[in-house]
């Protein structure tokens, strides 16, 4: 173990760092290196392009930070070079604004141990809803920043300007590259790197590169050298320190068993993703409202629908948050998934797989980091078919073991609660309704369809969980068998609708005001399709209807040919007789007439 530890020395790193450099990174305890550190660093800051492929965890931020600030320090402080106003010397491109923001943190707590007598190095974070682009070029032209840390979208935006050039652009990065040169990023990806210098260093980052497959040979990169480390066995794609397990859980169950986890569970800070934007809005108003005062447990809200300075400023707060008293839990979506960067994180938890089982790695890292101890959890439905998903992905190298289901006692307690949290505003129900919808819709997304079968799924137990009175209408709800649907739809006792009001009363006087109107609206539209219906009426149906209608017409014909025949051979050759014959004819036909008219209707 200690030739091991000595190997990954700093003083061992096959490249002469700036001594500066070296200083700054032992003060901020990091004695030694982690194995993608010693391998990527001297390649970087020398003359070398890297594909770098290393477990979540393992120290990427930094293994590309460093060459960065290496570079620069030899331009300015042994080279004596200077930029040129409107120029910039190193780039990083990452797919979200809290990763950005996360980049810049630990630029900057190295740059800190600068002596203060050199060229001062600064940074600039460039990313979408965070100020305009005028204010991003009003603030790179006053503190011109030699490092720019940005997001694809804003910072394509950022040097269309004429006042940004990128001539001197030494070197660029792209961490969590295969999400950057995915479908939804590449486009951008791709045009940015063809406006920069192709006389520059690329470096590419992420725990799962080779997803990006044969879009890296576009990012215009000299002969790399690939880089792929592993974590510290063979049988698993997750670092040794990395526990990821999995509980089968009745779906409606979910929510009481994530709480008890987090009541019982030994952890400082915990992450926990949910599917949607819209879920963790509605659970972190549900918890904030029902769970006791005294819980020592307080929980962060974080997702894609908030505005980036909110987002900036609740990852900051769950960053920063003191775990002496308090167990902190941090509720958010897959805008938390890549990158991110948490001391202290030593339990994360899935309430469902996510869509894309690329980022389950990503997910499951948040914990575990820097060969610490760290625990993953993830919630797999019981009674469908989601336990092929562990076999799914010993496919990919990662290893989940069962741990077993935990029951809250106080399952029952806390829905009745939560029927009551309900029933007092009805803008409640109809956030937990958008929740259930869009979960539905979330799970139909699911790459591995065949296991995340939209036919099996749960939906009564999921409504349960959610909190719903009443099923909402959907075509998916077609799988619900018939002996299990709830009348109308309701899921426990019947309340008045037009009754249920909100708790805003601005709202709850507009409802009130519109609720005769929407009533014949709906009436209105009842009737409408009715009569569709009626006009739509299948081809089939109206033949049918036809041809019976004919067939009775030549049954009475027949009927009336035969009595006119018989009524022939009864009859005598005398007038009179002709006379009552062709009276009884008429009569005849106009009694079959009537019977025709009647059999129309």
């Amino acid at each position: 173990m200690s030739t091991v530890k000595g190997s990954l020395d700093w003083d061992n790193l096959k490249y002469e760092l700036h001594p500066w450099l070296k200083e700054a990174i032992v003060s901020l305890g990091f004695p030694t290196m982690t194995p993608v550190q010693a391998s990527t660093i001297p390649l970087l800051s020398g003359s070398k392009d890297v594909i770098v492929e290393s477990v979540t965890g393992s120290g990427k931020t930094l293994a590309f930070a460093i060459p960065i600030l290496q570079k620069l320090s030899k331009f300015l402080y042994e080279e004596g070079e200077t930029l040129k106003k409107g120029h910039f010397f190193g780039l990083v491109l990452c797919p979200t604004r809290e990763l950005a923001n996360q980049i810049q943190s630990v630029f900057e707590s190295v740059i800190q141990y600068l002596d203060e007598d050199k060229i001062p190095i600064k940074t600039q974070l460039l990313v979408g809803s965070l100020g305009q682009v005028r204010e991003d070029l009003a603030k790179f032209k006053e503190n011109q920043p030699q490092i720019l840390i940005a997001t694809p979208g804003r910072f394509l935006d950022f040097i269309s300007s004429q006042t940004v050039k990128t001539n001197s652009l030494e070197i660029v990065v792209l961490d969590e590259a295969d999400k950057l040169l995915d479908i939804s990023f590449n486009k951008d990806v791709i045009n940015i790197l063809s406006k920069l210098p192709k006389q520059r260093r690329t470096g590419l980052f992420s725990a799962t590169l080779s997803a990006a497959g044969d879009t890296i040979f576009r990012t215009g990169m000299t002969n790399p050298v690939r880089i792929t480390v592993k974590g510290k066995t063979t049988e698993n794609n997750a670092p040794k320190s990395l526990n990821i397990s999995y509980m089968m859980v009745e779906p409606i169950r979910k929510i009481t068993t994530l709480l008890k986890l987090v009541e019982d569970y030994k952890f400082k800070k915990a992450i926990v993703y949910f599917p949607t934007c819209t879920s963790v809005k509605y659970f972190y108003l549900l918890f904030k409202h029902l769970l006791p005062e005294d819980i020592n447990v307080k929980f962060h809200s974080l997702h894609g629908q908030l505005t980036t300075k909110s987002r900036l400023k609740t990852l900051t707060n769950f960053t920063d948050a003191e775990t002496y008293e308090q167990k902190q839990v941090l509720m958010t979506t897959d805008v938390a998934a890549r990158g991110i960067d948490v001391p202290d994180v030593d339990l994360v938890i899935q309430l469902d797989p996510p869509t894309d089982p690329d980022v389950f790695l990503h997910r499951c890292g948040r914990t575990g980091r820097a060969n610490k101890v760290g625990q993953a959890i993830t919630f797999l439905n019981k009674n469908s078919m989601e336990d092929e998903y562990v076999d799914f992905m010993r496919v990919k190298n990662v290893i989940l073991k069962e741990v077993k289901e935990v029951i809250n006692a106080d399952h029952d307690k806390f829905y009745d609660k939560v029927r009551q949290f309900m029933l007092a505003d009805r803008a409640r129900h109809e956030l937990a309704i958008r929740s259930y919808v869009g979960f539905v819709k979330y799970y139909t997304k699911h790459l591995a369809s065949s296991i995340f079968r939209i036919g099996l799924l749960d939906y009564l137990g999921l409504a349960k969980m959610y909190g719903l009175l009443r099923l909402p209408k959907m075509p998916e709800t077609k799988h619900i068998s018939n002996d299990l649907m709830p009348e109308d739809g309701w899921l426990g006792e019947v309340i008045d609708m037009d009754k249920y009001s909100y708790l805003d009363e601005t709202k709850e006087l507009e409802r009130v005001e519109n609720l005769e109107s929407e009533k014949q609206k709906r009436i209105q539209d009842s009737k409408r399709r009715k009569e569709l219906k009626a006009k739509n009426e299948a081809w089939s149906q109206k033949t049918d209807k036809k041809e019976g209608k004919q067939e009775r017409k030549e049954k009475m014909k027949r009927k009336r040919e035969a009595i006119e025949k018989q009524i022939m051979e009864e009859s005598s050759d005398d007038e009179e007789t002709e006379v009552d014959w062709k009276e009884m004819v008429r009569a005849n036909k106009k009694k079959k007439t009537e019977v025709a008219a009647f059999d129309d209707l």
